[in-house]
This record gives structure tokens, sequence and C-alpha cells, in this order.
């Protein structure tokens, strides 16, 4: 499977599209990456955007496509990344989505992980939102969508102040699901957290130290790792932002992976 998110692969091809702009070019790397349907020169008078369009639908759809024994969606993110250099803003969007996959570029133009392989951000990613989509979490999938698009554009203290109202949305709604007659009547926030711990079968565990009557625990210190000086406390780097996003990914996994294993009566 390809190693990077589908959010990464649209931004590479946006990104080619800016900089591999004519139709002899594009048909050269799609030849080369034996996509030939795709390279047909009688596809240029589809226009060079939808061309690219039509190349990322592929690839959405034939994830595990491959040439040469590589997953030609790789192939494609590499592409792009030969053409990120410093201070040209047409990649800025292409180099976000990889911060969020765990990787930067490097001077070379060379990929180099930011995080172990085994934590697999683009996994995650993608089944995070495929659980939000199965139980109807519209409202966190809206905060964790704003989140990336606000990361996307380079807006941390929006991005920040999205990924801490996503993960409290994601505890509230957890609790409604799990619980209708009795989660509507408790407070949002840190009162239906509680309601979550304090269940016949507890959503959060105290065994685990993921709740505890103190404040002392593992939510409520992501909580505070999340908004430090509340929400938005200021312009946040980079690397400070793209961190709390990925931390935000891992728990919401974590947790969606719970709900969606009660849900389906099976032992979380």
């Amino acid at each position: 499977m390809p190693q990077f998110s589908r959010r990464t692969i649209l931004e590479a091809c946006n990104l080619l599209s800016a900089v591999v702009t004519a139709n002899v070019q594009l048909e050269r790397l799609l030849y080369r990456w034996e996509l030939d349907g795709l390279a047909d020169p009688a596809n240029r008078e589809m226009g060079m955007q939808m061309r690219y369009l039509d190349l990322f639908r592929y690839l959405k759809d034939n994830p595990e496509a491959r040439c040469d024994g590589r997953d030609i969606s790789d192939l494609v993110v590499e592409e792009a990344a030969a053409h990120v250099f410093p201070s040209d803003t047409r990649s800025e969007a292409f180099v976000r989505a990889l911060e969020r996959d765990g990787y930067i570029v490097d001077e070379a133009r060379q990929f180099r992980r930011t995080l172990p392989q085994v934590l697999d951000l683009p996994a995650a990613d993608d089944e995070v939102h495929t659980l939000l989509d199965r139980h109807n979490l519209t409202i966190p999938k809206g905060h964790l969508d704003q989140a990336i698009d606000a990361h996307a554009r380079g807006n941390w203290a929006g991005a920040n102040g999205q990924l801490r109202t996503f993960y409290e949305s994601l505890f509230d709604e957890t609790a409604l699901l799990i619980d209708p007659q009795n989660a509507p009547q408790t407070q949002t926030g840190e009162t239906r957290r509680r309601h979550l711990a304090n269940l016949s079968s507890p959503f959060l565990s105290r065994g685990l130290n993921e709740w505890s009557d103190d404040g002392k625990n593992f939510v409520n210190g992501t909580f505070k790792r999340l908004h430090p000086q509340g929400s938005h406390p200021g312009l946040s780097e980079d690397e400070d932002c793209t961190f709390r996003l990925h931390l935000v990914l891992l728990n919401a996994r974590l947790f969606l992976r719970r709900l969606d294993a009660i849900i389906n009566g099976r032992n979380p």
C-alpha cells in the first residue's frame, strides 16, 4: 500500500500541475509509470488541470497500482518532491501534507522520516476519517477537517484551536453514542469525559491512567498539551502545530477503535 496519505497524493498532483505544464512532459511521466491509458495524447483535449485530476482519481481508486515493484502513488509523490524549492510558495501545501504524514523533504529533495514508521500516520489519518464517517460523527469530523485545512494554509493558531475542539467533541459525541439515555443530561467537556469513566463498563480506563478524579491523567494531560494557554495561545511554529496534529490523530485512532468495538459488540 502507498506510504503517503490521500491528501499528500492530491497535493503532489496539484504541485505537478503547477510545475509540469506541458502535455508532452506529463505524458512522459505517465508512460514512465506505465499509465498508458492516461498518457494517451487523445486526452489532451481535457486540459492540463483535468488530466492531473484524472491522475489523482486513478490513484485514489487503484491504491495498489504498481510500476517496477513500487506503488505508483509513491512514485508520483517522489516526483513532486523533486520540484520542491525554498521560497517557492507553490510547494507549501504539498510540504505540509508530507509533514502530516511524518516526512520532510531535505535540501537534496529527498524524503526523511520525522517519526517511526510503526506509527503509520497516513493509515491513522485514513482510519480516523473512516470511523468518523461510519458512526456519523459529523461534528468532530468537521473540526478535524478544518484543522487539517488550517495546517495546510500555515494558519497554526487556527489549526491548534480546531484540534482542541475536535478532541473535545470526539469524547462528547462518543458519550452520546454509548449512553444515549444519560449522556445528554451531562454537560459537555470534562463532565462528559468523567461520565465515560464512570460507566458500568468504562470507556475511559482508570487502570490505564486514562482518567482519574484529580485531573492528573492521560486525557487531561493531552488537553493541557494541546492548549497550554487556551486553545489559541498565539501563533505556533510549524513543528509544534504538526506535533499536535500527530498527537490528536494517534489518540483519536485509539479511542475510535474502542468505540467501534463497543458499538459492534466486540471486546474493546
